[in-house]
């Protein structure tokens, strides 16, 4: 089983690819996003969330490959959870928010996010 989806998701959130980005998800998939206090569960609440961020100037994303961890559910299902920063502009300054994630991914057919689960993490000190 390959444990894409983070390393791909990153990628084309780092593009600025919305579509891409948007195609990664199933259409029921749940999302907990980072900078969202409602659970997003159609696919227009995930676009404008998605477009919101990349919005930014200079949005992205880096993930913390040392706390990445993959964990097989079953022959089609597995998790991926760890940390990454957020970053973006405002202003003259480079604002970089530390979060956590977990990913629940289909791989029956292609890579499908079926729950994505991201909250900042608290009392995070600031990234170099």
């Amino acid at each position: 089983m390959k444990f894409e989806v983070p390393k791909i998701w990153c990628e084309r959130l780092n593009a600025g690819d919305l579509d891409g980005v948007l195609s990664l998800y199933g259409e029921n998939a749940l999302l907990f996003a980072t900078f969202d206090v409602q659970p997003l569960v159609q696919p227009e609440q995930r676009r404008k969330y998605f477009e919101g961020f990349l919005a930014r100037p200079g949005a992205g994303v880096e993930v913390d490959e040392t706390t990445l961890v993959h964990s097989r559910h079953s022959d089609g299902v597995y998790q991926a959870t760890g940390l990454y920063v957020f970053f973006y502009q405002e202003g003259d300054v480079l604002v970089r928010q530390h979060a956590r994630f977990t990913f629940i991914v289909s791989v029956d057919e292609s890579p499908l996010i079926l729950h994505h689960h991201s909250s900042l993490v608290p009392n995070a000190e600031p990234a170099e």
